[in-house]
């Protein structure tokens, strides 16, 4: 049986080799879905501290007469974090191995964020 919460998640990991985790959070960090389970508590961490990002930034945002920020890219120096808001209470945290590979991960991260959006 098909899981509406899982299967993008399962979809981008498979997509994409230099994806090490993704998960499907609020934006408090409180993990709805996500993978490997074994990546549980660096996740949530990486969703809590990138869910404020996103609300602080929207705030900023829209406080200058701009549009809400949807997305929050964090490059390291071995890797990256993508975060994308799924509806206005959600988001999609992506760990990706190497920050040479974002772009590629980003659009595969969109769709798996489409199809979560479609679930709730």
């Amino acid at each position: 049986m098909a899981d509406p919460l899982n299967d993008p998640l399962e979809k981008l990991i498979s997509r994409c080799p230099t994806v090490k985790g993704a998960a499907f959070t609020d934006l408090d960090g409180e993990d709805i879905a996500l993978m490997p389970r074994d990546a549980k508590e660096t996740l949530r961490l990486c969703a809590a501290y990138n869910g404020i990002a996103l609300r602080r930034l929207s705030s900023a945002e829209e406080s200058a007469g701009r549009e809400a920020v949807r997305r929050v890219v964090v490059r390291g120096r071995t890797g990256a974090v993508l975060s994308l808001k799924v509806g206005d209470e959600y988001q999609l945290v992506v760990q990706v191995e190497g920050s040479d590979q974002v772009g590629s991960v980003m659009s595969a991260a969109r769709a798996a964020a489409r199809a979560l959006e479609s679930a709730i």
